[in-house]
């Protein structure tokens, strides 16, 4: 004879592994679909995002300005004069912050430097001595003179005169004597006038060589002895 505690074990074993198969079917369910209906904890319902086109801008953007100037002529009585009235409308085309430019420096013209001119070197002279010239009026024409070097009289150099600058006109020769220097008689005639001429005087060393400039000359005259440009002596030194 059976026992009736084992068919009630039976039959809960039988409830239980239903409702074990149950609720695995159920947790399956929710599993693929949270919003079964009967899941007490349904998920929220998030909107679906929609999407908004955007404004697409160009591949390089530049603000852009418009300008309009107008120019109005003004005249008056006294004067005419152009006054121009500038109307300026700047309209962005997007959202941007533009900035004034400085305006760019003006220089002045490019000054061109203007070469000083130097003046020219002077050639210095060939000769050792230079002639220093003395006219006064005496009884007859007459050339005498020293020869200087450093202020002190020389002495053994010699003087020529000539009528030229040409070795082959000269007149006379004479050796300097120190301080009493040379002396030439070019005509001895007392109170009665002189020799009006020109003569060329010039010093020589041993050789020959011309010492002073040959072309040095002077003229004697026959004017009277109160008139200033009387030239009957002439006195002829040479200075180094």
């Amino acid at each position: 004879m059976r026992d009736g505690s084992d068919d009630a074990y039976q039959i809960a074993t039988l409830v239980v592994a239903t409702l074990t198969v149950v609720a695995a079917i159920a947790i399956v369910t929710i599993f693929i679909n949270p919003r079964v209906a009967f899941n007490p904890f349904k998920p929220p319902i998030i909107p679906t995002p929609i999407a908004i086109a955007l404004p697409t801008l160009p591949p390089t953007w530049t603000p852009t300005a418009t300008s309009t100037q107008t120019t109005t002529p003004i005249a008056t009585a006294t004067s005419v004069m152009a006054t121009a009235t500038a109307t300026s409308t700047f309209i962005p085309s997007a959202t941007s912050t533009v900035f004034p430019t400085a305006p760019s420096p003006t220089r002045g013209p490019t000054r061109t430097p203007v070469p000083v001119s130097q003046p020219p070197t002077p050639i210095p002279s060939p000769y050792t001595y230079k002639p220093v010239i003395n006219c006064s009026h005496s009884g007859g024409t007459y050339l005498k003179g020293t020869v200087l070097n450093g202020g002190q009289p020389q002495d053994g150099i010699r003087v020529r005169y000539a009528t030229s600058p040409d070795p082959a006109t000269v007149v006379e020769e004479a050796f300097v004597r120190g301080a009493a220097g040379y002396s030439f008689v070019l005509k001895a005639i007392g109170s009665f006038g002189a020799e009006p001429a020109v003569w060329y005087v010039w010093i020589i060393d041993g050789a020959g060589k011309a010492l002073s400039d040959p072309n040095f000359h002077f003229s004697t005259n026959n004017y009277p002895p109160d008139d200033a440009r009387a030239c009957w002596l002439a006195v002829v030194d040479f200075v180094r």
